[in-house]
């Protein structure tokens, strides 16, 4: 049983976390009502139908009403995150529709960020008002970015960027080239540059910038003082490139960061804008 971490008459808010080590596609989950998954921590692959789905932080993911997946995981971490359980006349009316198929959002280190806020709104039980707000802002978030596939996507070529997706999310720390990554699937430097901004839509250096972000953040919310331990920690050149880093991606610095997350006054600033 997940353990609940918020209830009003609009959202259902769960801690999931799972121990499983590595592992191929497992049981079969079904599902009774439409959701949002938001992972925190790790990374796993979720298979439905003819499709895989690779999910780590900085992704938001829509599991509609009926749909039937497997799990499969890389590592031996393990992973956790937060579904949102919300009113069903409120899905397809952020939706726009219910939809048929896993939904998956491009990247976005301002979602990982509106979590943490929401959470931290709820560790200080916040006005429930406020919380239920925050919440339709994710949802309002996730179902404005994700978008279905437009074919299966088992493809040689998807296969190969979802592993380097991996293994990226499993270790953003480490020191990634190009070459190494090409390496690792069998591709040129150029090639896979090129493949890689293809599938996803950015680039492997926005994409890894991204996943260490995430990873920043998790540390910042979870109380750690020196930015300097965590940028060096994370591959960041300098403690300076890790705020500037979060400057450019939400605006904000670690020390506004931890000072919005301790404000009861921050929920109005707390939406998370559209992808330009």
């Amino acid at each position: 049983m997940n353990p609940v971490l918020f209830r009003s008459e609009l959202v259902l808010v769960l801690s999931v976390m799972c121990d499983v080590r590595r592992s191929r596609p497992g049981a079969t989950y079904h599902v009774a009502d439409t959701f949002i998954a938001l992972p925190l921590r790790g990374i796993f692959t979720m298979h439905v139908r003819r499709s895989e789905h690779v999910v780590h932080p900085t992704l938001g993911v829509v599991v509609p009403a009926d749909t039937e997946y497997q799990m499969s995981h890389p590592n031996d971490e393990g992973d956790s995150g937060i579904a949102l359980r919300f009113l069903p006349s409120l899905v397809p009316e952020a939706l726009r529709e219910q939809p048929a198929e896993v939904r998956v959002t491009p990247p976005d280190v301002r979602m990982r960020h509106a979590l943490g806020m929401l959470l931290a709104r709820i560790a200080r039980k916040d006005d429930p008002c406020f919380i239920d707000e925050q919440a339709l802002e994710l949802l309002c978030t996730v179902a404005g970015e994700a978008r279905p596939e437009a074919a299966p996507n088992r493809s040689k070529a998807r296969a190969k960027i979802d592993r380097v997706r991996a293994a990226l999310a499993e270790r953003p720390e480490a020191r990634w080239t190009l070459s190494g990554l090409a390496e690792l699937v069998g591709y040129s430097p150029f090639h896979l540059a090129r493949q890689f901004r293809a599938h996803t839509g950015t680039s492997v250096h926005q994409y890894l910038t991204d996943l260490r972000a995430a990873a920043a953040l998790a540390r910042i919310e979870a109380g750690e003082a020196s930015v300097a331990t965590i940028a060096a920690d994370l591959g960041f050149a300098h403690h300076s490139h890790l705020t500037a880093t979060l400057r450019k991606r939400l605006g904000l610095t670690p020390q506004m960061i931890r000072r919005r997350l301790r404000s009861v006054d921050a929920c109005d600033q707390t939406r998370v804008s559209s992808r330009d």
